[in-house]
């Protein structure tokens, strides 16, 4: 899939253009904040987040159009190749390229760009490659990219190779929004005694998280590697870390009859992992605000209601499962086209459980 257009002059930005006070990256350091564009709201959107988020991290911001070539029918006709003209197709992505362009080169971020003929799933995976974070929108438009931020969304975060965010085309950080009410309980909170609620209520007012990074962790618990994404995260953003995880004690058949001592077993544990990742964060992040809040319920519902409040959600890709798994392995896809909030999903190596803490390669960028 080799790029029509390269770092295009149109799109670059001089050293006279950039800002004093910026941050550029390191030298020799071609990891980019990769981004999505297709002109959709959605795609504005993810861009705009994508913005702040590559000033903070102090990286360009690489442009992503890309679009696949019709293909004709040529079975009633007696010729072997038909050849498209695909000038027009090419123009339109060449002019949205270029007005996000300007708007990331107006923040005074450094900016290039590229349009590539292909799936853009595909595309956008193989341009993960050399990216710190790729920002796509969470659905696109029909023509010339109507996959760009539609499936892409849903495929990307599973195949990336590097962290994926997922903005909502609805969101707005300046909005009002409300807790939705849940289903799942809390029943350990940090430092907090937890509120009794009627047990024959269908539902209860939902948690309020305004203004933090939430992270759902499984039994990885500190060895999670979407913990530490989501608390560097939000130390570049000056914003507190609350940590989820969730756990299922509902009885659904007679294979699993639990005793009260086997639920509290299970409860006890389950907290116990997320004070041990508050106290690994504290060692590393001293001045990381760090809560947490052991849930009784769906993990996905835990997920999709945090996100109602939530600055930014953080997932993993993939859970454990077992009697001591506290998220589930298909909870990101679950996840993702409900989330009210910009979602971070970060991919979990299927051997990493299995890793001492200080063994772990280290992760691009972030």
């Amino acid at each position: 899939m080799p790029p029509l257009y390269g770092t295009h002059p149109e799109f670059a930005m001089s050293e006279q253009d950039r800002p004093q006070n910026s941050d550029p990256a390191p030298v020799g350091e071609t990891e980019a904040v990769i981004v999505g564009i297709d002109g959709s709201p959605p795609s504005r959107n993810a861009l705009a987040w994508a913005i702040q988020e590559a000033r903070s991290l102090g990286r360009p911001i690489r442009l992503v159009g890309a679009y696949t070539i019709p293909s004709v029918a040529a079975a009633a006709i007696d010729v072997s190749y038909v050849p498209i003209d695909d000038s027009s197709i090419r123009a339109a992505v060449t002019n949205t390229l270029k007005e996000a362009a300007a708007e990331v080169k107006a923040a005074g971020v450094p900016v290039e760009a590229v349009i590539e003929i292909g799936d853009a799933a595909g595309v956008l995976i193989d341009e993960s490659k050399t990216g710190c974070l790729t920002v796509v929108g969470s659905r696109g438009r029909g023509g010339f990219a109507g996959r760009l931020l539609g499936t892409v969304s849903s495929a990307l975060p599973a195949h990336s190779a590097c962290p994926t965010v997922v903005v909502p085309a609805c969101w707005d950080n300046q909005a009002e929004r409300p807790a939705h009410p849940t289903s799942s309980r809390p029943i350990r909170q940090d430092g907090i005694e937890v509120e009794t609620h009627d047990p024959d209520a269908e539902s209860i007012e939902g948690l309020r998280f305004d203004g933090k990074v939430v992270v759902g962790v499984d039994s990885l618990g500190a060895e999670s590697p979407a913990l530490w994404k989501a608390a560097r995260l939000a130390v570049r953003r000056g914003s507190p870390l609350h940590i989820v995880a969730v756990i299922t004690t509902t009885v659904i058949g007679p294979e699993w009859l639990p005793s009260t001592a086997d639920l509290e077993r299970l409860v006890n544990e389950g907290a116990d992992k997320l004070v041990v990742a508050k106290q690994r964060l504290a060692e590393e992040f001293p001045d990381l605000d760090v809560t947490w809040t052991l849930f009784d319920g769906q993990p996905a519902e835990v997920l999709v209601r945090a996100s109602d409040t939530a600055e930014v959600l953080v997932i993993g890709s993939r859970g454990r499962g077992g009697f001591a798994g506290l998220l589930l392995g298909s909870t990101s896809q679950s996840v993702l086209p409900y989330s009210q909030c910009p979602t971070m999903v970060v991919r979990v190596a299927r051997d990493h459980g299995r890793r001492k803490h200080n063994e772990a390669p280290p992760e691009p960028g972030l």
